[in-house]
């Protein structure tokens, strides 16, 4: 048994070492779902910006349009026409101001709940990755007590520096 698991780290066939605990591996699924819902919330947030801007927009100009209409009519309905497109440009305002606020007080934070997952995500990638090292150096350990062991057996001549490697190997683990 032992000497098969050796010849699998050996030639590389062992399976990919990875944490098995339940409730690391709940919060890790949690927080990589999270990340997908969270940049489709900021993308719709975005294109909820950019609308309200774009009506902004769309509303002054038509307000300018009407005004310039009203401008070139006589009597009442020049007049008429003048207070539609100052009303426009009013609404226009507020309708840039509410897409402002709304950056800010939505889409601004979601950027930034984004950011704070990303940043878990490389935490638990870098943790992935001390426990894949763990792991390795834990096998190569085994591998030079099983060597020593080996030579201990086979040739009493090799062994002090198969002990040396050893002891250096578990001094560069600490």
């Amino acid at each position: 048994d032992v000497q098969s698991k050796v010849s699998d780290v050996v030639l590389g066939k062992e399976k990919p070492v990875e944490e098995s605990d339940a409730e690391y591996e709940k919060l890790k699924r949690y927080i990589f779902e999270l990340e997908n819902h969270l940049a489709e919330a900021q993308k719709h947030a975005y294109r909820l910006v950019k609308r309200h801007r774009e009506l902004g927009q769309s509303l002054s100009d038509f307000g300018k349009a009407v005004k310039l209409l009203g401008a070139s009519e006589g009597n009442a309905l020049g007049k008429a026409f003048s207070e539609l497109g100052m009303k426009s440009e009013i609404l226009s305002i507020k309708l840039q101001k509410e897409a402002q606020e709304l950056l800010m007080s939505f889409e601004e934070p979601l950027k930034d709940y984004v950011r704070a997952v990303q940043s878990i995500k490389a935490t638990i990638a870098e943790r992935a990755n001390a426990f894949r090292r763990q792991c390795e150096l834990a096998e190569t350990m085994k591998l030079k007590e099983i060597n020593l062991d080996k030579l201990m057996l086979i040739r009493s001549e090799k062994v002090a520096e198969a002990e040396r490697e050893y002891h250096e190997a578990i001094e560069g683990r600490e």
